[in-house]
């Protein structure tokens, strides 16, 4: 009986956060709502131009970058310390975002009411999927979009969708069994500037964050940062 209780006890600490009940954003054919997002990058010279950078690289001096933060290391690091671009935005830091999925201008909206133009903006979103699958994702974006996976990029699109809810490339993707990551990337020129994305109406079992009380480092699993203790990017994001 000694050792059932011990090994239950070791195996109650093993569980990731992830594990425990949290109030998940809805999936399926649900438009995504709240994201981790950055500040958005400005004065990128349209988007042609800023599709060719790597603004995440290039504000943390390598510390992570486009394909990078689409992983579960690179998601933590955003918690660490601010992206600095002294010409095209100055400090820029992450944060939970919420889109109005209707709106025809929602990147702008989301960090404030003022129509802007010549930026770029960047986006995390955490997947928790039971199984592995294939499935199909459908972006919406006004205008460059791309996006990482994983560690790879799934999406790069140049022509803006015409209209907020509207899908031109439906884009099929494999989830793995647990966490994945997406990066959204979208560079606006001028006019309307907007985002979204949801997924296949089959996959209302996935669990998506930021969840809807706002968790994200919160709700990652444990990682062992190198010539570090175990550690949750909790911890991380208060150092």
């Amino acid at each position: 009986m000694k050792k059932l209780a011990i090994l239950f006890t070791i195996a109650c600490l093993t569980i990731a956060p992830t594990a425990f009940a949290q109030d998940w954003q809805p999936a399926g054919d649900q438009w995504i709502e709240r994201w981790w997002a950055l500040n958005l990058v400005t004065n990128t010279g349209g988007f042609n131009n800023s599709a060719a950078q790597d603004y995440l690289d290039a504000g943390t001096n390598g510390d992570y970058n486009n394909y990078s933060v689409s992983t579960r290391y690179g998601a933590g690091l955003t918690g660490k310390g601010a992206v600095y671009l002294p010409d095209n935005g100055g400090t820029l830091v992450w944060s939970v975002v919420d889109l109005d999925t209707e709106a025809g201008n929602n990147m702008s909206l989301a960090f404030g009411p003022n129509a802007l133009d010549n930026f770029t903006w960047h986006g995390i979103l955490l997947i928790l999927s039971p199984d592995e699958r294939t499935t199909t994702m459908y972006p919406s974006h006004d205008d460059y979009a791309e996006i990482w996976l994983n560690g790879s990029k799934v999406y790069d699109n140049p022509d803006w969708t015409g209209g907020v809810r509207n899908v031109t490339r439906p884009t099929e993707v494999d989830l793995i069994q647990g966490e994945n990551f997406l990066h959204y990337k979208c560079g606006e020129g001028g006019g309307g500037d907007y985002i979204n994305l949801r997924f296949d109406e089959a996959d209302t079992d996935l669990q998506i964050a930021p969840t809807l009380d706002g968790q994200f480092l919160n709700v990652l699993t444990p990682v062992e940062p190198r010539n570090k203790v175990t550690t949750t990017w909790a911890d991380i994001k208060r150092k």
